[in-house]
């Protein structure tokens, strides 16, 4: 059993990523369709486990004991990120707002429903329910949850993507790990990828680039 569940978290965690980097072309005008398939189906699965505790999907009584060192990561974190655009992407800094405000409004709230919201659902409640007995550690579970994340972005073709999902995977994998909430890791994970559509980094996980280049 344990054998098979290993082998299973190998295929879809990291063997299918590099599947579909190699079909990135024909398959990016499907991203946002097949996240939310995957999620559903990641639900279904999840409501089907006698062991799940279903509480994940309401909990926010440890929202308030985060909420400082949310703040505090995103602030410190965010601000360097933000400079660093700045800096040394002047030509992106900014650009989505000021050239298409209204279709950036547009993504600021949406993002959090149909892309943070159904990640953290499969990436995090979904990996970590079927898969934490695979790991001796909670540090284990929570490394390979991040790489696991960042490799799913490679679809992306380009370095930042990755990279940038692997730190924050770590991130919201320790936030789960500590909250067990969907509302909490969901909500954290939203402020990160509104900021990165803000500052100009999301042209890296726009699917439409893969397709312009």
């Amino acid at each position: 059993m344990i054998q098979a569940r290993r082998l299973e978290l190998i295929v879809l965690f990291y063997l299918v990523p590099l599947i579909l980097f190699g079909v990135r072309h024909a398959f990016a005008v499907l991203v946002i369709p097949a996240l939310l398939i995957c999620s559903a189906i990641c639900l279904y699965c999840l409501l089907g486990d006698s062991t799940f505790d279903r509480r994940v999907f309401t909990r926010r009584d440890k929202l308030k004991p985060h909420l400082l060192h949310i703040a505090i990561t995103f602030l410190l974190c965010g601000t360097a990120l933000t400079l660093l655009t700045a800096q040394y992407m002047p030509e992106l800094f900014t650009s989505f707002p000021r050239n298409k405000p209204l279709l950036w409004g547009v993504v600021m709230c949406l993002y959090p429903l149909l892309a943070a919201l159904p990640q953290e659902l499969l990436f995090r409640v979904f990996f970590f329910q079927r898969y934490k007995d695979l790991f001796s550690s909670s540090q284990s579970l929570i490394f390979f949850n991040g790489l696991s994340f960042g490799m799913f972005h490679l679809f992306y073709a380009n370095w930042y993507a990755p990279i940038l999902t692997v730190l924050g995977g770590w991130i919201f994998a320790y936030r789960y790990t500590t909250t067990r909430s969907l509302p909490i890791v969901a909500l954290e994970h939203s402020l990160w990828g509104n900021l990165l559509f803000t500052i100009g980094l999301g042209w890296y996980f726009y699917s439409g680039s893969i397709v312009i280049r």
